[in-house]
């Protein structure tokens, strides 16, 4: 890439449902507050010209990017990469409602963890990443947005930031937290702004 890419990485909203819970391949819709809350962004972002918008391919993340898609003309690409933690037979369920040796062990580090019948972090924190560099290969001089997960926004982060995985429950990602880095060949990506508010 001879030109900076500046890519912003969005949560998506609040969903319905008990607002703690596992639902990481749950297909749950964004509740009123969470339309609003990403609505919010994306009247923000309507004077960016974005030349290309990715999303996970759950509900809570692509209708909001298929509807900023139609508004705006960029285009949409759906990546399977970008969609959040499988947690097995931890989905839909709060955190009392889960071994608590093993949920303390899964904050402590997620590395090497794999609830049962899920989706093990290391396959998990690989498939992103492989799908980012797959999104970004022939990125150059662009504005992009990502629409995805906190789980997959923390281990972009990371990877960009030259983190520890170990360390991403450090990064402080609420609903609809919005995002934005730079990134040019042969410098380090930059982080330009962290959870902004819409204004």
């Amino acid at each position: 890439m001879a030109e900076p890419v500046v890519i912003d990485l969005l949560r998506h909203g609040e969903v319905e449902g008990a607002q703690w819970a596992f639902r990481g391949s749950t297909d749950v819709p964004l509740s009123a507050d969470g339309l609003a809350q990403m609505n919010a962004v994306g009247e923000a972002l309507s004077g960016v010209q974005l030349s290309s918008i990715a999303t996970s391919p759950l509900q809570r993340c692509r209708l909001f990017a298929q509807s900023l898609s139609d508004s705006c003309g960029a285009q949409l690409d759906t990546l399977h990469e970008m969609r959040e933690m499988d947690f097995g037979d931890w989905e839909g369920k709060g955190s009392q409602e889960v071994d608590g040796e093993l949920l303390k062990q899964f904050w402590a580090t997620p590395i090497g963890f794999c609830p049962l019948g899920g989706e093990s972090f290391d396959d998990f924190s690989s498939r992103v990443i492989q799908g980012w560099n797959g999104w970004l290969s022939s990125a150059d001089g662009e504005h992009r947005l990502l629409v995805a997960h906190g789980g997959v926004i923390r281990v972009l982060l990371a990877h960009l930031l030259n983190m520890p995985l170990a360390s991403i429950w450090r990064l402080h990602l609420p609903y609809a937290a919005w995002t934005r880095v730079s990134l040019l060949e042969g410098e380090q990506p930059r982080l330009l702004f962290m959870n902004r508010e819409p204004s």
